[in-house]
């Protein structure tokens, strides 16, 4: 009878070891077509017009969906996001509760895309043709793309689609301009622009924006870390992080143009090295 216990015992572990080891997810990637990661995009599974699991990539494009049970359930990937249209998998088969795999390419939507670069496009002209009127520069930059992806749908010559990339060279360049905007204006930008963007995966425009802001984050070093004590701590190594992945604030060793600043600022400067420390372990 005890040897039977202890099969049992041991039988039970393993299975509890196997069940760990062996988590029962869908994994994948989503990105458009161009082969651009789309980051912070949510995937749901649904069942009977219920949601019963959903996740968002991250920066990569990349998710992990828990599977809470077997059935044939609804897949959609790209819920209600802005520029893409949704991938919709009806009958999404969960036979064994396991591991599973699915990627998805996600279509442009023309029709955004156009009106959004249109806009921009029209907040341009006004700006050009009303210099001194700083309320143009305004509504140029707040439409402006706030992140890589939005960075290359409205200016790479990789997408078919209708958008920028006549005007692309010409609207970066604009908004780093000596003095086109003050200072804290850029360090907001930056801070936004981070939240959502890797350097690790980035496209030709998104390099461009990210080397011409070096120089102004450089010259206004305690600037950044004012404004980012009003940020959580997760937005503020976003920021770090950024900085870290487009590899000019330290490859080998961070970069110790920011020390003076770690007395003043102790917990950005905490979480700046925390985010260099992590950047070299992915």
């Amino acid at each position: 009878m005890k040897k039977f216990t202890h099969f049992v015992l041991i039988s039970i572990i393993g299975f509890a070891f196997y069940s760990s080891s062996e988590p029962f997810e869908l994994n994948g990637k989503i990105t458009s077509k161009q082969g651009f990661p789309i980051p912070n995009v949510k995937i749901q599974l649904h069942e009977k017009k219920r949601v019963i699991a959903q996740t968002v990539t991250d920066k990569f494009g990349n998710y992990s969906l828990p599977l809470p049970k077997m059935g044939t359930f609804k897949l959609i990937a790209g819920v209600k996001n802005k520029y893409f249209h949704p991938v919709v998998l009806k009958e999404f088969e969960i036979q064994k509760l396991e591991r599973y795999t699915e990627n998805f390419l996600l279509d442009i939507d023309k029709q955004v895309l156009q009106e959004e670069c249109a806009r921009l496009r029209e907040s341009y002209k006004h700006m050009v043709h009303n210099k001194t009127n700083l309320s143009y520069k305004r509504a140029f930059l707040n439409r402006f793309p706030k992140s890589g992806i939005e960075l290359e749908i409205f200016f790479s010559s990789l997408v078919e689609e209708v958008n920028l990339k006549k005007e692309a060279k010409r609207y970066i360049q604009t908004i780093f301009r000596p003095k086109f905007v003050g200072r804290n204006t850029y360090i907001s930008l930056f801070i936004l622009f981070a939240q959502h963007t890797d350097m690790r995966v980035a496209g030709k425009n998104t390099k461009k924006f990210y080397f011409e802001s070096i120089p102004i984050i450089n010259s206004n070093k305690e600037i950044l870390f004012k404004e980012l004590e009003g940020f959580n701590e997760k937005q503020i190594y976003n920021v770090f992080f950024w900085m870290f992945s487009g590899g000019e604030f330290g490859k080998k060793k961070m970069t110790q143009s920011f020390d003076y600043l770690a007395d003043k600022y102790p917990l950005v400067y905490t979480i700046m090295a925390k985010a260099y420390e992590n950047y070299h372990q992915e």
